[in-house]
C-alpha cells in the first residue's frame, strides 16, 4: 500500500513535460540533441515521445517518496529500454521536473551532481501547461 505522500507526488508528476535543460556527467548537453522531445507520466505509465510525436520508449514507472532524494523506477516495456529497470532520483517543485539517473545503469545515483566515474544524466523538464494533464 502506498502512502499518501507517495500518492501525492504521483498526482503532481500526471501530465507532459517538456526538455529545458540536459546534462551528461557536468557537461551540458542542447536540449535540441535529446531522443526526448516530451515525457508523459500517466496513471504509472510513461511515454517519451520524439519531435515528430512518436512514442519511442514506454513503459511503467514507480516512486518512492518516502526516502530523500525522490526515488522513480522506470520499468521499460518497449523501446531501448524494453526489460530493463532504470533507477533515478527526482525532483519535483511545482511545474519543474528534474530526472537524474546514471547512464552506466550500475547504481541509482546518489545526487543529482556525479562524482568523478559516474556518468550521470540529469534532464529538467517544465510541465506543458498547453496539454491537459
Amino acid at each position: 500500500m502506498k502512502d499518501r505522500s507517495t500518492d501525492a507526488i504521483e498526482r503532481g508528476l500526471e501530465g507532459s513535460w517538456l526538455p529545458t535543460a540536459a546534462y551528461v556527467a557536468d557537461r551540458e548537453v542542447p536540449v535540441g540533441e535529446l531522443r526526448v522531445a516530451r515525457l508523459d507520466l500517466r496513471a504509472g505509465r510513461y511515454e517519451i515521445r520524439d519531435r515528430s510525436g512518436t512514442v519511442v520508449d514506454s513503459g511503467g514507472y514507480r516512486i518512492d517518496a518516502a526516502v530523500s532524494p525522490l526515488v522513480m523506477d522506470m520499468i521499460g516495456v518497449e523501446g531501448p529500454h524494453a526489460g530493463c529497470k532504470l533507477e533515478a532520483i527526482i525532483t519535483l517543485d511545482g511545474d519543474t521536473l528534474t530526472v537524474c539517473y546514471d547512464l552506466d545503469g550500475e547504481a541509482r545515483p546518489e545526487s543529482m551532481e556525479p562524482d568523478d566515474d559516474q556518468l550521470l544524466l540529469r534532464i529538467s523538464y517544465e510541465r506543458d501547461l498547453r496539454r491537459p494533464s
